[in-house]
Order: structure tokens, then C-alpha cells, then sequence
């Protein structure tokens, strides 16, 4: 069974090790803000694993996600899905409006996963990325 909880410091050598395998564009500055508390990040556990993360930068009324990571061998499972849907409900109870996050425009998966979820895209970001643009997409909540 999944379990959904919130980061902790003892997290960080395996979101580092999903980091660096999964991402394109790593940050190591964005979750080291989440595991040292700025940040607001969850983690998704499967029999005592973590297998992903989403990490959140929390706005006045909108969320932007600048991490969500699945280790390469539970990718595909639902927990990206989980992760998402279950931040999202955590934002809506605090009463956020809006959750953002931007996909590389050339990762057609990431960008289908995401309007699969519910989120729209709403403007291209030039040069987001080192070798692509990114489309920013946004979910009412």
C-alpha cells in the first residue's frame, strides 16, 4: 500500500538518487530548501521505499512545483499521480486557488500525464530549460 506523507531530513539520500536518475534538469538547491523546511514537499512510500517525491514553492494563493520525480523503476505504477493528486487536496484544504508547474515542451509523456491530471497549459516559457523550451501548465483547484 502507498503512503503519502510529507519530507524528512532522513529522505535525502534517496530523493537525491531519484533526482540525479530521473531528471533532465535536476536542482539540488530546490530540495535542499524542501528537506531543510522553506519548501513544502511530499514523498511517496511503497512497503518502506520511497519511490518519488513533488516538491512546492506555496504562493499567497497559487503553488508552483518545480520538482516531481519517480524512481525510474516504480515510474508508470500511479504514484506521480498519487503524489499529485494528493498535493493538490492538501492546497485546496489551505486554500490555495491554483497549482503551476512547467513541462519540457519536447517531453510529450510529461505533458500528456499532466492534462490527463486536469492541467492546462496556459504559456510557453522560451528557453526554460538548458536545451528546450518548457510549457507552463496550471490547475484550478
Amino acid at each position: 500500500m502507498t503512503t503519502i506523507r510529507e519530507i524528512r531530513s532522513d529522505d535525502q539520500s534517496r530523493l537525491r538518487r531519484i533526482q540525479e536518475s530521473v531528471l533532465s534538469d535536476p536542482s539540488p538547491d530546490v530540495l535542499t530548501a524542501a528537506l531543510d523546511g522553506p519548501l513544502f514537499g511530499l514523498v511517496a512510500v511503497e512497503s518502506g521505499t520511497v519511490v518519488g517525491y513533488l516538491l512546492a514553492i506555496v504562493g499567497d494563493r497559487r503553488v508552483y512545483v518545480p520538482e516531481l520525480a519517480v524512481a525510474e523503476s516504480a515510474q508508470r505504477e500511479g504514484y506521480g499521480s498519487t503524489l499529485v493528486r494528493a498535493a493538490a487536496d492538501r492546497f485546496r484544504e489551505r486554500g490555495f486557488e491554483a497549482v503551476r508547474l512547467t513541462a519540457r515542451a519536447d517531453d510529450t509523456a510529461a505533458r500528456q500525464f499532466y492534462e490527463r491530471l486536469g492541467f492546462e497549459a496556459v504559456e510557453r516559457a522560451p528557453d526554460n530549460y538548458d536545451d528546450a523550451d518548457g510549457i507552463v501548465y496550471e490547475k484550478r483547484l
